[in-house]
């Protein structure tokens, strides 16, 4: 009875942890089919919850301030992080391309715009701040992905649907397979019954 109820918990465990890497993918694909229009910014009155409206495509107005530049190492790749004035702390932009003489020129910064605390390694990020540089981020600060546009890809659909297929096929090996075969069965031994000639 004991192993039973153990196998029980550990198929429902599985099939949440299969919804759960599908469903990861969900807030991608909604950004990567979402409009491909950017979203004007140009004063930081306007990074408010109420004109960003969750994760965004945005084009931001604004110098950058490289003062508190900082490249953060990461599963091999080399993480460039910095600020946009007049935005201050509010604004937190990071590249994959390397800093140089002529991003002083730019005034126009195009890409993936959320709020601070829902992008990879926020926590990292804000202590890293802390700690070399003694300025903390807000908390309704926002932060910017460079280049990432959005465009729908391949990977991410497949692995949507690879995911929605091995769940489907779980929960059919796990609960519906042996329920069906006793229902046949059942069905089956009651019709013999009826039909004993």
């Amino acid at each position: 009875m004991i192993i039973r109820a153990i196998l029980f918990f550990l198929k429902i465990g599985v099939l949440f942890l299969v919804v759960f890497m599908a469903w990861m993918q969900v807030p991608e694909l909604f950004y990567d089919f979402g409009s491909r229009t950017p979203l004007e910014i140009d004063d930081p009155a306007l990074l408010t919850p109420s004109f960003v409206n969750g994760t965004v495509f945005a084009s931001v107005r604004g110098t950058p301030d490289f003062t508190n530049a900082f490249v953060y190492r990461r599963y091999g790749l080399d993480l460039h992080y910095f600020t946009v004035e007049p935005y201050g702390m509010k604004l937190v932009v990071r590249t994959y391309d390397e800093i140089t003489e002529e991003w002083k020129q730019l005034n126009r910064f195009l890409g993936r715009l959320r709020p601070f605390d829902q992008q990879p390694f926020s926590r990292y990020i804000s202590a890293i701040y802390l700690d070399r540089f003694g300025v903390s981020v807000p908390p309704d600060a926002y932060f910017l992905a460079l280049d990432d546009v959005p465009k729908p890809s391949g990977w991410q659909i497949g692995g949507l649907v690879l995911a929605s297929v091995i769940w489907l096929v779980l929960l059919w090996f796990f609960f519906l397979r042996g329920n069906l075969a006793r229902i046949i069965h059942r069905a089956s031994k009651t019709g013999s019954m009826n039909n004993p000639g």
